[in-house]
C-alpha cells in the first residue's frame, strides 16, 4: 500500500492566482462598480462573499460604506485582498474573513450583500446557495443583493474540439464539463431558456430538473449542449457573456448526426453550485 511521509495538508496557489486574472476583466468591474455607487451610502454595512482579490470590497468601501467585511474560504486569496487594501489606503475600512459563508454569524444584519459567484449555467461555483443564504441569514429585510437575478440558457452544440479532448494516445476519459471559446462550438438549434434564478429570494432552487426539446437547424454532429447567462445587477445594469465569462460545453453520453428539423430531446438534471450532480442524457 502506497503511504504519504507525512499528513500535512498542501494548498496551491490556483485559487488566488485565477482570482488575480480575473482583475483583467474591466467591464464587469466597471459594472460593478456603477452599481455599488448607486447603493452604497455613509450607512451602509456590506459582506462581500467570495471576495478574491477583494475589488468589490475596496470599492465598496471606496464608495463611502460604514462598515465591509469581505469573506473568501482560501486564505492566500483573503491574504492578498489584506495587501491590495493595505497599497490603497482602504485596510482599515474593511474586515477580512477566512471561512465558509454558511459559518459567518455577523453582529448585525448587512444592507448589501455582494456575491459575485457566477459561473456558466450557475453549475460549478455557489453563486446559487450562498445567494439564498445570505438572504435568510446575512441581510437585513428589505437589504440589497448584487447581483440580483440570472438567467440561464442552454443550446444545442457542435464541439469537436472538446469531444476529441479526452482521447489521448489510445487513452479515453470519462468526459467533464469544459469551458468553450465561441470559435470552439457551433449552435445547431435556438437557445432555450434553462432555469431563472432570483438571487434575492430566500428560497434558491435546490435542483434542476428539465426535459427540453432543441429543434436543429443545421447539419452536422451534436456533441453536447452549451450553457450561458445573462444577469441583472442592478436596475438597468445587466452582466453578460462577454464581461468576462465563458460558455460551458457539456458532453452528451455520444455524439448524434443531425439534419434540420430533427427533435432532440435533453434530460438536463444538477444541483447549483455541484458539478458532481450534473446528469445529462438523451430521451427517446
Amino acid at each position: 500500500m502506497a503511504k504519504l511521509m507525512s499528513d500535512r495538508e498542501y494548498a496551491t496557489p490556483f485559487p488566488m492566482l485565477h482570482a488575480a486574472s480575473l482583475l483583467s476583466h474591466r467591464t464587469r468591474i466597471g459594472k460593478f462598480s456603477e452599481a455599488i455607487r448607486r447603493v452604497v451610502d455613509a450607512d451602509s454595512s456590506i459582506v462581500d462573499i467570495g471576495t478574491g482579490t477583494g475589488v468589490l470590497a475596496m470599492l465598496a468601501a471606496r464608495a463611502g460604506a460604514r462598515r465591509v467585511i469581505a469573506l473568501d474560504i482560501n486564505p492566500e486569496s483573503i491574504e492578498y485582498a489584506r495587501r491590495s487594501a493595505r497599497l490603497n489606503g482602504l485596510d482599515r475600512r474593511i474586515e477580512f474573513v477566512v471561512g465558509h459563508y454558511r459559518d459567518l454569524v455577523l453582529d448585525e444584519l448587512a444592507d448589501i450583500v455582494i456575491c459575485e459567484m457566477l459561473s456558466s449555467m450557475m453549475l460549478v461555483e455557489q453563486q446559487v446557495p450562498a445567494c439564498g443564504f445570505a438572504v435568510r441569514n446575512l441581510l437585513k429585510r428589505n437589504g440589497t443583493v448584487l447581483p440580483q437575478s440570472a438567467t440561464v440558457f442552454v443550446v444545442l452544440a457542435e464541439c469537436r474540439t472538446l469531444w476529441n479532448r479526452f482521447s489521448v494516445e489510445g487513452l479515453r476519459f470519462p468526459r467533464l464539463p469544459q469551458t468553450v471559446s465561441p470559435n470552439e462550438a457551433r449552435d445547431m438549434s435556438d437557445a432555450v431558456e434553462l432555469a431563472h434564478f432570483d438571487f434575492t429570494s430566500p428560497e434558491s432552487p435546490e435542483r434542476i430538473d428539465r426535459r427540453i426539446e432543441f429543434v436543429v437547424n443545421e447539419d452536422g454532429t451534436v456533441h453536447g449542449l452549451a450553457g450561458f447567462f445573462q444577469s441583472t445587477l442592478y436596475g438597468d445594469i445587466r452582466l453578460e457573456m462577454a464581461d468576462g465569462w465563458r460558455d460551458v460545453f457539456l458532453p452528451l453520453p455520444h455524439a448524434t448526426n443531425v439534419s434540420p428539423g430533427d427533435t432532440l430531446a435533453v434530460r438536463i438534471e444538477f444541483v447549483p453550485g455541484r458539478v458532481d450532480t450534473l446528469r445529462l442524457e438523451l430521451e427517446s
